[in-house]
């Protein structure tokens, strides 16, 4: 049988204490430890009594809550904190969820309202808990040092062959300021990482798959904001909470980041199962990939849990598979074919696979995903590639026209590289 709920009640200066006790439930199932007036007191209070969730009641603009709330939050990360909040202004109860309380409560309000949020939050923490111990899907991080190299367009397709399988597939959008998965994927961009994070309270699967806007193939997109100016209210703690809580709900996870290695992208590649490096033949993308796979090894990521794709690899320009592995150190697992038919899908809003199943290139995004089916043990995409023609192509166009409608920023799809040059370019670097 599970003991009380051994909770702290913080009264801030300022607020009569009959006002909060009388705001109390009397339950069996919440036991009140202890009713301790200011910061100081109940910080103390707080390391010496046992403490399952904590109560903070304040009043007005609290600087002194604030304090207390993020403290408690970073040194028990695993702790409830909410709040009961008299006369305070929308400002303060933004900043109580900013700093990381689960639920707020206006004063005055009834023992059963109060004893309602108090059980829901209990609820969310232990089954976001569950989900963290559990949450072992694998999660793909789809990774291009250089832009242009056809992340997103590599990401989608990706993503849709996996769920076309029947898997249970999570996408998320991580070029935080330009990205454009949504718009390569078809989807109306109404929710984006955006308003989950300013949604405030705790996050929990069932809040974070509100959120999640569905794709035709059965795919979850969690879509980058609409401005760049938005990009910076999401860091990697979020999206460290985000993670497992997907990884516990599907069978994959793709992650189509952006260029560059920032702290967002280095903290996903971190919490990576796989890293799906993309490179295409030209000087500037394979020097980039090079420094790219050197900085995993840095990193210590195990190069066996890496898949090298070269994009546009049939591309007359003077490279072949001899000069890719002198510059890069590593032949690549996937090539993926210059098909003029990718560019007319991601203007479609629509992925090859789908598309054009019977493509070059979606077969090679077929492959790919085999790629990684094989390594978890899986079956193979091919079976299911055929289902994607049945599809309404009507679709596709509807998803882009509603995407540019939506957002700020326009997509542009992957160029084709340019044609053989006259001269034979030979390539010099160190190997790996």
């Amino acid at each position: 049988m599970q003991h009380p709920t051994r909770t702290l009640v913080s009264i801030d200066i300022g607020l009569d204490e009959q006002t909060v006790r009388a705001a109390l439930p009397a339950s069996a199932e919440i036991q009140i430890v202890g009713v301790v007036s200011g910061v100081d007191e109940s910080w103390t209070t707080l390391q010496e009594t046992p403490t399952d969730l904590l109560v903070v009641a304040c009043t007005g603009y609290s600087e002194r809550a604030l304090f207390l709330i993020g403290s408690v939050v970073k040194e028990r990360p695993g702790m409830p904190v909410v709040v009961l909040a008299h006369d305070a202004p929308e400002g303060f109860l933004r900043r109580v969820f900013e700093v990381g309380a689960d639920d707020a409560v206006r004063l005055p309000e009834s023992p059963e309202q109060v004893n309602f949020t108090l059980q829901k939050v209990l609820v969310r923490k232990r089954a976001s808990g569950t989900l963290r111990e559990n949450g072992t899907a694998p999660m793909i991080c789809v990774l291009g040092p250089k832009g242009g190299t056809g992340k997103t367009v590599t990401s989608s397709n990706l993503a849709v062959a996996l769920a076309l399988t029947g898997k249970s597939v999570s996408a998320i959008d991580l070029d935080l300021q330009f990205g454009d998965l949504a718009l390569a994927m078809g989807v109306r961009p109404d929710k984006t990482m955006y308003d989950l994070v300013q949604s405030g309270g705790s996050l929990d699967a069932g809040k974070l798959d509100a959120y999640a806007m569905p794709h035709p193939s059965g795919v979850r997109v969690l879509v980058a904001p609409t401005r760049p100016d938005q990009a910076s209210s999401i860091g990697p703690e979020f999206l460290r909470e985000v993670y497992p809580l997907l990884r516990g709900t599907s069978d994959f996870v793709v992650l189509d980041s952006s260029p560059g290695f920032t702290p967002e992208v280095i903290s996903a590649i971190d919490n990576s199962t796989y890293v799906c490096m993309i490179g295409t033949l030209d000087t500037l993308s394979l020097k980039n990939t090079r420094l790219g796979l050197e900085t995993l090894d840095l990193m210590g990521y195990d190069p066996d849990r890496i898949v090298l794709v070269l994009n546009r690899a049939d591309s007359r320009v003077g490279i072949d598979d001899d000069d890719v592995l002198a510059v890069v150190g590593k032949r690549p697992d996937i090539r993926i074919p210059s098909d003029v038919e990718v560019p007319r899908a991601v203007n479609e809003g629509r992925p090859i696979v789908m598309a054009k199943p019977d493509s070059a290139a979606a077969k090679a995004f077929r492959a790919l995903a085999d790629e990684f089916l094989r390594r978890e043990g899986h079956g193979s995409v091919e079976a299911d590639a055929g289902e994607a023609e049945r599809r309404d192509s009507a679709q596709g166009v509807r998803g882009l026209a509603g995407s540019l409608r939506s957002r700020d920023n326009n997509g542009k799809p992957e160029e084709e590289a340019p044609g053989a040059p006259r001269k034979r370019l030979r390539l010099s670097s160190r190997r790996r």
